[in-house]
């Protein structure tokens, strides 16, 4: 048997649902949000101070809201009352909302850029398989190449062998045009294409 939710479960759950439309508001339009942050800092920060504030004017307080927002704090202005203070909590979030806000946004596009600019590269793995194949190819050659030299080498000693052995000269000319045959098939002497 199902019970009802408790009211602060449904309070927490209403609460999530708003947070996660808020920050999705907030994804579309950053800049507008930064924007919203700074200027209500400004103006509603720097109207309290300086209504509150004595010998504080509107520029006064638009000034001190500039400066708290930036978390400077020249100390030129300082809220005297406790409520100004509470107020300055307001006003140094609102400008550390609105630092993080354009922080994200543009960390966001960097990283959305670098992820494009990598989908229009090559795959690694394609890159890894296309030195594989000509490392495979080189060694191919390689194995070829040496099997060729060998045959090359023997073809040379008969040829030396039988002129060493002062043999009759069909036997140093067959050996001789042997070796003359596979020194031209040899693959080195051929031609890049």
């Amino acid at each position: 048997m199902a019970t009802a939710p408790s009211t602060a479960s449904r309070y927490d759950l209403r609460l999530e649902r708003g947070v996660t439309r808020f920050f999705g508001r907030l994804a579309q339009h950053p800049l507008r949000f930064a924007v919203y942050a700074v200027l209500s800092g400004l103006l509603v920060g720097g109207s309290i101070f300086s209504a509150v504030e004595p010998d504080a004017s509107l520029p006064d307080g638009i000034w001190w809201a500039f400066v708290s927002m930036t978390t400077v704090g020249y100390g030129d202005l300082a809220p005297k009352s406790t409520e100004i203070r509470m107020l300055a909590t307001f006003v140094i979030a609102t400008g550390i909302a609105a630092t993080a806000i354009l922080t994200a946004a543009l960390a966001g596009r960097v990283a959305e850029a670098r992820l494009s600019e990598r989908e229009r590269t090559l795959d690694l793995d394609d890159d890894f398989d296309d030195v594989a194949a000509r490392v495979q190819a080189l060694k191919q050659r390689y194995v070829h190449d040496e099997r060729h030299d060998d045959l090359l080498t023997q073809h040379a000693v008969l040829a030396v062998v039988a002129w060493r052995q002062g043999g009759a000269p069909g036997t140093v000319n067959d050996a001789t045009a042997d070796l003359a045959e596979c020194l031209a098939d040899h693959p080195e002497l051929e031609e890049p294409s």
